[in-house]
């Protein structure tokens, strides 16, 4: 497993912090008739672009750590690795979920019967990376064990496989390709998901089951794949801006950025101790973000007006900041006083 990888973990979380507290802080001022200066939009929308790497990050970083930890082991005992990762996913996710809905609904009024908050869990609302990621950990043990047979095969077939629904999900770009029956091979709940990040859990997979190989292959190729990432990022700018049309970019961009992440070393990564600290609470910090950025956002304009939306570079900062150290020294201080075991029950 690479050194790297634990502040790998804690970049992708840091990048989802910043991409909601800007998103957010935008939406606050739209909906309060806040109008920002161009200048702030062209920098806080280039910002926030770089949040199409996270999730990415976080597939391959999970897929990686189960094939490292299936090393040696058969079928029957990655299978036994599954319920625990499951319960230490799930129970958070739920509790974590039904505190957004609580905060949502006085907040801002949303709210449902108990079967439509049974559906919002189901589909991942707010967090749809998670129902990807159970999925995932569910079929990771077939994984391991297919791609040990054939990785080139399971590559192709989940490249493939999202390639398909990107075309039957967005027929404003491809036109109708497939006929109207194909709909039915999109899988329910995640078929949006998976075609936004359905390859990068398997790539993790083959990655954490050959990553002195892959490292012999990917470090000659770093500059190249640095390169067609940013190529592909100003792209994908430009076209959030609406300067240019190409949508399909923000789902290309993340796997060339994703191979140059795993060719970096740790003594190239600026603040590695606090990118390390944060990947050890990413989880957590997934799942507390959006509530406390929808607090945050709420108390300022509270405290202060709906004008003071209009300084919303100082407002990203300050949130982004707050979102990231309060829960964090919170979870250590109670990781500290009540064990690692009931801190992987409330956050992950």
């Amino acid at each position: 497993m690479s050194r790297h990888f634990p502040a790998l973990r804690g970049l992708a979380i840091f990048l989802v912090v910043i991409n909601h507290s800007i998103t957010l802080g935008m939406q606050f001022a739209r909906v309060e008739g806040v109008i920002l200066p161009q200048w702030q939009k062209y920098i806080l929308v280039a910002i926030k672009e770089f949040g199409i790497f996270a999730v990415p990050l976080f597939l391959f970083l999970a897929a990686s750590y189960f094939a490292y930890a299936a090393q040696g082991k058969d079928f029957q005992g990655m299978v036994r690795l599954v319920p625990n990762t499951i319960k230490f996913i799930l129970i958070p996710y739920i509790l974590w979920s039904v505190l957004f809905y609580v905060v949502a609904f006085y907040l801002f009024g949303e709210k449902t019967d108990l079967v439509g908050y049974a559906k919002n869990l189901i589909i991942g609302y707010p967090n749809n990376f998670v129902p990807l990621l159970l999925f995932f950990t569910i079929l990771a043990p077939l994984l391991v064990w297919l791609s040990r047979k054939s990785q080139t095969l399971i590559f192709l077939l989940f490249l493939a496989y999202q390639a398909f629904l990107v075309i039957i999900l967005r027929p404003d770009l491809f036109g109708k390709v497939f006929p109207d029956w194909t709909n039915t091979l999109a899988l329910p709940v995640i078929r949006l998901p998976l075609a936004l990040w359905g390859i990068f859990y398997p790539l993790g997979i083959i990655y954490g089951l050959n990553s002195e190989k892959s490292r012999k292959l990917l470090n000659p190729l770093s500059l190249i794949s640095l390169f067609i990432t940013l190529c592909l990022f100003v792209i994908s700018v430009s076209t959030q801006l609406g300067f240019t049309n190409f949508p399909i970019v923000e789902i290309i961009a993340p796997f060339f950025g994703v191979l140059w992440l795993t060719t970096l070393k740790r003594e190239q990564i600026p603040f590695i101790h606090w990118f390390e600290r944060l990947g050890k609470r990413s989880y957590g910090l997934y799942l507390i973000n959006l509530i406390l950025i929808n607090l945050l956002l709420t108390a300022i304009i509270a405290i202060g007006s709906k004008n003071i939306l209009i300084y919303q570079p100082v407002i990203v900062f300050l949130v982004a900041a707050i979102t990231l150290l309060l829960p964090l020294y919170w979870m250590e201080a109670i990781e500290k006083r009540s064990g690692r075991s009931f801190y992987k029950m409330i956050f992950g």
